[in-house]
């Protein structure tokens, strides 16, 4: 039997760990390198980080691994994915990152990491199983690339499959489906297609367009529910994991669980995962409600707006930003006349 929601997940048996952590909001999102040895024509990844060897905690760019344990202690993490690019092009700062994080936080910290696995091979399988990856996830883009999938097995790790539902290669998931059961991999997640400002071009020549969320593609959900459907029964967990989900729950969750962790005593939120905040400038000794910096206050909206209606400040600048200090927006309230 199937459980979930179609504009969600589905799965058939259980959720992989990594998945059960990211549905809270729990998993640091840990980008490694933009660098990649595929080409993949249906990559979502941006522009500004494809190719490119930089490295992302959640959504701050940051050079150093410290960042990451002080991001995971921000938001509560109890875990992280790794991923890219291919994280495997950059081995030995994957080792760091999952050591470091281990040593600070634990065994059961749970981390898990995406892999084409083009450069997987039995040196650094085990490099990965010492520091204590607990979960390794393969995108064999084409049939050739299971034999990195099979090395896996030998590993105390728990082996997954991670793939795209691409319209047009129905066929071809089907076989990763039953080639996975019948090789005893531990799960296979089905991710609808994503259309992004860097695969637009070529997915739109294919008549797939964003027809789903904010970016998921045209018969993708389709081809993904069906398939579970069809395989309902198998013995290996199943999961559906929609665009939607990717783009709205799991980033929304994250992002409130951070405010929860880690935002001021002055700051609200709403409940899209944004922090609202005002700043005013006032004679008035305000410290009590907030911070003062270069003359102004930065305190909580509802203490702002009741200033205003008692005419104590003249106006009041309303600052919206996501946890991570992204303004969304901002806006200037004055006193009534």
């Amino acid at each position: 039997m199937l459980k979930g929601n179609p504009e969600i997940g589905v799965y058939n048996r259980e959720l992989p760990k990594g998945c059960e952590l990211c549905r809270v909001g729990g998993k640091l999102v840990v980008f490694v390198t933009g660098e990649c040895g595929d080409s993949c024509y249906y990559c979502p990844v941006s522009e500004n980080r494809f190719g490119k060897d930089i490295l992302y905690a959640n959504e701050k760019q940051t050079n150093d691994v410290l960042d990451l344990i002080y991001e995971a202690y921000r938001m509560g993490a109890n875990g992280a994915g790794i991923t890219g690019g291919d994280p495997i092009v950059r081995l030995d700062r994957v080792i760091e990152i999952i050591t470091k994080l281990k040593a600070e936080f634990g065994d059961d910290f749970h981390i898990h990491l995406y892999t084409s696995g083009r450069y997987i091979n039995q040196d650094s399988l085990e490099e990965l199983q010492r520091s204590g990856l607990d979960e390794i996830r393969f995108h064999p883009i084409n049939k050739e690339y299971l034999v990195y999938v099979e090395k896996a097995l030998k590993y105390s790790m728990d082996v997954g499959i991670e793939v795209p539902a691409i319209p047009g290669e129905e066929r071809y998931l089907d076989f990763i489906v039953k080639w996975a059961e019948n090789h005893g991999i531990k799960f296979v997640n089905i991710n609808e297609l994503e259309i992004t400002e860097r695969n637009a071009s070529r997915l739109n020549s294919m008549g797939l367009r964003v027809s789903h969320g904010l970016a998921g593609s045209n018969k993708s959900s389709d081809m993904a529910l069906s398939l579970l459907k069809n395989n309902k029964d198998c013995r290996i967990n199943l999961h559906y994991c929609s665009s939607v989900y990717k783009d709205v729950v799991e980033t929304r969750t994250r992002f409130l669980r951070t405010i929860k962790y880690s935002s001021k005593p002055y700051e609200e939120f709403t409940g899209e995962g944004t922090i609202i905040k005002a700043i005013v400038k006032s004679t008035m000794d305000l410290s009590q409600f907030g911070e003062l910096e270069n003359e102004k206050y930065t305190i909580s909206y509802s203490v702002a707006k009741e200033l205003l209606k008692q005419g104590k400040v003249d106006e009041v600048k309303v600052i919206e930003e996501l946890p991570y200090g992204l303004r969304i927006s901002e806006s200037v309230e004055s006193k009534s006349k």
